[in-house]
Order: C-alpha cells, then sequence, then structure tokens
C-alpha cells in the first residue's frame, strides 16, 4: 500500500443501533460499519461471545486499515464488536438473560436483551449478504487455531488459512446458521488466544479475512497464496471427570500439531495433593490439536474442557 493511501478505515461509514439493556446503561450501542454500494456484499463480525479477547476485533481493524480502498469492489459490512456488554464483562454472556447469542438468532425485537441484540445483527449487519465471516477466537483459558466449514463454503474455509478445517455445528440458531438461511455462504473462525504467539494468530486472521474476500469478489483478489488447512473428521472434546488443578503437558507451540494415538496432552492433579487423577491422551492414529488450555488451570467443576482434537485421516 502507497503511503497516503486511502483505505477502507477511512471510507467506511459507521452506524450505531440501540439495544436496550439494563436500569443502569438504558441502552448499548451496537457499531456496524458499511463501506462500498455494489455487489457482492461480505461481513466481517467478530466478538460475538465476550470472553473470547481482543483477537477477532484486532483482525478486523487491522483489515480495514491495511486494505486500500481502490481494492474495493462490491460491499463490505464490519461489526468489530458485536456483544458489547458480555466483551465488556470479559464473558461468554451478559448477566442480564445468560443467553448465548450464537444461539438465539434471528433474535427477538420485543425479547430478553440478547434476543433484541440477535434482531439488530440480523437486520441490519446479515440479511443481504453474500459471504459471511463470523470471527471467534480463544481467550484468557485457550487457544485455538481452526474454521468451522459448512455444506457450500468449503473453499472459504480453505481460504482462511487456519492450520485446521473441520465440519461446523449445523444450528440454525446460530449467526452462520441463520445467515445461510437467508442464503449466504458462511464460515466460523476459531483463530486466537492470549500466549506468545498472539500476534501470529491474529495476523493469520487477518490476512485469512483478506484473502477470502478477494476470492469472494468483495475485494479485488490480493493475489495471497495459499495456506491449505488440513481437514479433520471425528472431532472430539476432552473434557474433566472432577474438580482439581489442570497440568498441561502439550503447550502453546503444540496447537495445530498432529500427534500419534496415546501422546500425553495434559493432567487433572488433585487439589490438594497434587496426585494426578486424570490423564488426557490423543485418541485418534492422527490427532491435531484445535484447542488447548496452555497453562496451569483451576478447574472448579466436571465437565470442563481442556482441549478439542479431531482426527486427520
Amino acid at each position: 500500500m502507497q503511503p497516503n493511501q486511502p483505505t477502507l478505515a477511512g471510507a467506511i461509514s459507521w452506524t450505531d443501533h440501540p439495544v436496550t439493556s439494563s436500569l443502569a446503561y438504558g441502552t448499548v450501542d451496537v457499531r456496524v460499519g458499511t463501506v462500498g454500494t455494489g455487489g457482492p456484499v461480505g461481513l466481517v463480525v467478530a466478538s460475538v461471545h465476550g470472553d473470547e479477547g481482543p483477537w477477532g476485533t484486532l483482525a478486523v481493524n487491522r483489515l480495514l486499515a491495511e486494505t486500500p480502498l481502490d481494492d474495493l469492489v462490491g460491499t463490505l459490512r464490519v461489526v468489530p464488536v458485536a456483544h458489547p456488554l458480555a466483551t465488556e464483562a470479559d464473558a461468554r454472556q451478559t448477566h442480564l438473560d445468560l443467553l448465548d447469542l450464537n444461539g438465539v438468532f434471528p433474535g427477538d425485537p420485543n425479547g430478553s436483551h440478547t434476543q433484541r441484540l440477535a434482531a439488530v445483527l440480523a437486520e441490519h449487519a446479515v440479511d443481504g449478504t453474500d459471504i459471511v465471516l463470523d470471527v471467534h477466537g480463544g481467550g484468557s483459558w485457550n487457544i485455538n487455531c481452526f474454521t468451522y466449514r459448512f455444506p457450500g463454503s468449503e473453499q472459504v474455509a480453505e481460504w482462511m488459512g487456519t492450520p485446521l478445517i473441520m465440519d461446523g455445528p449445523d444450528r440454525a440458531t446460530s449467526l452462520t446458521g441463520h445467515a445461510r438461511s437467508q442464503g449466504a455462504v458462511a464460515v466460523w473462525i476459531e483463530m486466537g488466544g492470549r500466549g506468545e504467539h498472539e500476534e501470529d494468530r491474529a495476523a493469520t486472521v487477518t490476512r485469512g479475512l483478506r484473502r477470502a474476500l478477494g476470492k469472494a469478489g468483495v475485494l479485488t483478489d490480493a493475489g495471497l497464496p495459499d495456506e491449505p488447512g488440513l481437514v479433520g473428521g471425528e472431532k472430539r472434546p476432552l473434557a474433566t471427570s472432577a474438580p482439581g488443578i489442570y497440568q498441561p503437558v502439550l503447550r502453546e507451540a503444540a496447537l495445530g500439531d498432529v500427534v500419534a494415538e496415546g501422546t500425553v496432552i495434559g493432567h487433572l492433579l488433585h487439589p490438594v495433593t497434587s496426585e494426578v487423577v486424570e490423564t488426557f491422551r490423543a485418541p485418534f492414529p492422527r490427532t491435531a490439536l484445535a484447542l488447548l488450555r496452555p497453562t496451569l488451570a483451576r478447574i472448579e467443576a466436571p465437565g470442563q474442557v481442556v482441549a478439542l482434537v479431531t482426527e486427520i485421516a
């Protein structure tokens, strides 16, 4: 990009949509940005879950700042922070109704806060799009590195360039599910998390967004080289059977790796004696590590995920 060249960030038009919230706040604004007037129409959205950290939002803003306005062909919509109250609280949902925003689409304009928020996003961001890139990520407690694909979006998932690709949860009430019901092609990206290489993961998402929007015709094709990810088959969450202390054996550097069956991923320790209560091992002959808890962690209840793995054929 040439110095002083106009960018998408400088040309985008922002609209604030108020959503009824609490007695203290009254309403909370959700900001939707739009640049361009032609087709196709692309949407990039981040922070649907408030506990997934700043990495997706950072990637969206970098896309806008680094892309010349001359690269725009169609229309681009962006929602850098889809769930403001949850993001503020670093929580998956808000205390107002404890609903998962990614499970209440298309929402209800007369419902609770999260249902009203989904209705605003559906009407002003999702509906009328051709391609939807829904950026999630790790958080304070995990790191991850994959894209969920759905029937018809296999190629888009490859364009994202994450190390792993898996078949996504096909729920009509998710943001991607609603987008698909309206005729859009959609993927759900899970790439981020706190750690030494967090900048690299954010850069991967930014690059993937640019590649995908270019290949889809919303932007010009940037000519970025392909970064094909491994396609996983069966996926399996590894979860604790009791409270305790999680001690990882495979840490941040192992994310995205393929390991042999039986490889130790981590241990659950007794909270008083530190004796090993449970050992987590790779379950498949070729097991790819899609999500990890990379640090020591207090496990307060059974059923807490310590890793998500997938089988590589």
